[in-house]
């Protein structure tokens, strides 16, 4: 028999390092909403409520940092999944169409507010981090920037934005306004935040170019 043929179900060493990052993000979640910043916590505290032996952990990170960018990965995905949402809108798409696409990604932050939190903080001082966060700026700034040229191209945008620095500019204003206004709102607060996000996009972009109602 070839010992070296695949086990059944054998898990990978990156499947294994997802599997493990998705499982701390719920620990995490719980630790950072019990007070504590990310920056507090130790590996040791981490991996006590996590289950998980340190000789495991420091097979698969390297660190506290490493952990928070494998952990960010998966809520990246996410997130940039979502905003398909938004740019994946049809020409004819109205003004409630763009509330309910801008309302996915809203929830998904949401969801994941902690380990979004944690990535901002630690960016400042980690290149890891730092290089997570530009990486999910870029991949958004990049789809958006394609959606506008393509809505500019069809007639349904204002023609006289920059694709490329209009979508930068849009979506470093909504990541730290997800970080700063969204992630500490109630729902009713969430709401308003909504309506008014939903308004400037559109004056911005569409209104004028698209029908208001449907």
């Amino acid at each position: 028999m070839d010992s070296s043929a695949p086990k059944p179900f054998q898990v990978s060493r990156p499947q294994r390092r997802t599997m493990l990052s998705r499982h701390f993000s719920s620990i995490v979640e719980n630790l950072v909403g019990s007070g504590d910043s990310y920056a507090e916590l130790s590996v040791e505290r981490i991996i006590t409520a996590g289950g998980i032996s340190r000789s495991t952990f420091y097979s698969y990170f390297d660190d506290k940092g490493d952990l928070l960018v494998a952990m960010a990965r998966d809520v990246i995905g996410d997130l940039v999944g979502v905003g398909h949402a938004w740019w994946d809108l049809s020409p004819d798409a109205t003004k409630a169409d763009l509330r309910r696409a801008l309302r996915l990604p809203i929830n998904t932050y949401r969801a994941h507010r902690t380990i979004f939190g944690a990535v901002v903080e630690t960016a400042a001082y980690d290149a890891r981090v730092r290089e997570q966060q530009q990486s999910l700026i870029d991949q958004v700034v990049a789809s958006l920037a394609d959606h506008i040229a393509a809505a500019q191209k069809a007639g349904t945008a204002d023609s006289t934005i920059d694709p490329k620095r209009g979508a930068q500019w849009t979506v470093w204003m909504l990541e730290h306004g997800l970080y700063q206004l969204v992630s500490s709102a109630d729902e009713t607060e969430v709401e308003q935040l909504l309506d008014a996000v939903t308004d400037m996009i559109w004056r911005i972009f569409y209104a004028g170019y698209r029908p208001e109602v449907g």
